[in-house]
């Protein structure tokens, strides 16, 4: 007989971490299963890398536009003239924070840990390949917790392995800037790759097959940050495919493109891939147990339950939504659903997902665009919009482009959408009020500090009030107790 689990964990990123940690904590008898190590791709290739990547470049960028801030313009230097001081500073970053995610850590909260390869036998066994051994495992568990994560996707391109090319999992660990960098892919990755490899010294060139750059978010967003980055020195190329790539007798990696007809070569050192992800769940033999996939992606009820009821899937594999943060809140919802009776499951609520890319300016995002709220409600929407310019502290800090932008329908607001300095942040306002089925107006009843950034969101709730103030109702109330009180 083997021992019986009440939850097997598989995957040790975001999600399974949650799942695991949070189900041990609460008294049940838990594994996790993972092939690597725990944290994921967002410790290792994602989140956390990149935005100590952003970083390093936006104090570089900051540095030669030093007269903004009344100083002489400076060219930065990497420490011992090498990009190595770069990507070792990331690489540092990683390690003060990966201590959280530790074996240790989750052992301590009762969760046993064991690293390696899992697969399916049944609906209610797998069979583990242990890390760098021989052995393997079988293991049983009441239910089970499918967290396997994505990776980056490659795109079917033409000679583009024989050429080589790289994506986040590598970009990390690059010791020698590229002088021309290509960049497939106009999403949030390869924006934010690209805008930080442009202000190290990176010839930049965007290969897009899309109309416009961010495809996911509001037209207007697209227009704005392609005239940003243009600006600032990117080569964006949209609507234009890559068909095939080719080592030039150089060395460099030629791709060939057409865009309006026409075709031509563009040249480069190195070439990062940025097209998009896929879920991990090659291997498992899900056919086994009895869990039913699509296009590579897992399918689920709003309960994150799979076909096979006692199995549940939560994070990236399930392409709902592929954020560190929506991998979080869906392994709170299967802690729930795997231990409490039917009449008390938690369904899924996706009506209030924000999100953000860490360009800068940054662009963050919840609820619906303008044009995607005028396809589900017609002309009756209003949308509202305020400028960084008109924000105080935005002018401080030199840092006015960008803008707010509302959409409401009958008074509530439908969709939010923020382009400037700290968008990431103040994002949250609007979340919360949508989740509270806020009046825009009443975004205008709180007092915050000024001069801070947060005054943007009092100054689009202002434009509600003032609006409501005008409206003939309020005119005329007015105009008949303003004579009582005179």
């Amino acid at each position: 007989m083997f021992e019986t689990y009440d939850l097997i964990v598989i995957g040790g990123g975001s999600a399974g971490l949650v799942a695991a940690g949070g189900s041990a904590i609460l008294g049940a008898k838990v594994a996790l299963i993972e092939k690597n190590l725990l944290g994921g791709d967002c410790l290792y290739t994602g989140c956390v890398p990149s935005k100590a990547l952003i970083k390093s470049a936006r104090f570089a960028h900051q540095t030669k536009e030093a007269q903004k801030f009344g100083f002489q313009g400076l060219e930065p230097k990497f420490l011992n003239d090498s990009f190595a001081s770069i990507t070792n500073r990331v690489q540092d970053v990683i390690k003060a924070i990966e201590h959280h995610d530790s074996p240790e850590v989750f052992e301590e909260m009762g969760v046993e840990v064991v690293f390696g390869t899992p697969k399916f036998l049944n609906p209610n066994e797998i069979e583990v390949s242990l890390k760098n051994t021989d052995e393997k495992r079988v293991m049983k568990a009441k239910r089970f917790c499918i967290s396997t994560g994505s990776r980056p996707f490659t795109p079917p391109i033409e000679g583009l392995h024989e050429a080589g090319f790289i994506t986040n999992e590598e970009v990390f660990h690059l010791k020698n800037l590229p002088k021309r960098l290509i960049v497939l892919g106009a999403g949030a990755i390869g924006l934010e790759l690209g805008q930080s490899f442009s202000r190290f010294g990176s010839e930049v060139t965007v290969v897009e097959m899309a109309d416009r750059i961010l495809i996911k978010e509001d037209e207007e967003v697209s227009a704005a940050m392609e005239k940003i980055l243009s600006d600032e020195g990117l080569r964006i190329l949209t609507k234009t495919k890559t068909v095939k790539v080719h080592k030039g007798e150089n060395g460099a990696k030629v791709i060939t493109v057409e865009a309006s007809g026409k075709s031509f070569e563009i040249e480069a050192d190195e070439i990062l891939a940025a097209i998009g992800r896929q879920p991990n769940i090659n291997g498992l033999d899900l056919e086994k147990a009895g869990v039913e996939f699509e296009n590579n992606r897992i399918k689920t009820n709003e309960y994150l339950q799979t076909s096979n009821k006692h199995i549940f899937a939560a994070g990236d594999l399930t392409a709902h939504f592929q954020f560190t943060h929506m991998a979080d809140y869906e392994a709170q919802i299967v802690i729930q659903n795997a231990f409490v009776p039917f009449p008390f499951r938690k369904k899924t609520d996706f009506r209030v997902v924000p999100w953000a890319t860490f360009t800068e300016p940054e662009v963050a995002r919840v609820g619906l665009t303008e044009n995607e709220a005028k396809e589900k409600y017609g002309e009756n929407i209003k949308v509202y919009k305020v400028n960084f310019t008109e924000n105080d502290r935005a002018q401080t800090e030199s840092a006015t482009e960008g803008f707010a932008k509302i959409v409401t329908y009958k008074n509530r607001i439908i969709g939010a959408t923020l382009v400037g300095e700290h968008a990431g942040e103040l994002i949250h306002e609007f979340v919360w009020a949508m989740k509270e089925n806020l009046k825009l107006s009443q975004l205008n009843k709180i007092i915050r500090v000024y001069p801070t950034l947060a005054k943007i969101t009092q100054a689009v709730g202002t434009e509600a009030t003032l609006e409501s103030l005008k409206s003939p109702f309020v005119q005329k109330w007015f105009k008949r107790y303003l004579k009582i009180w005179r």
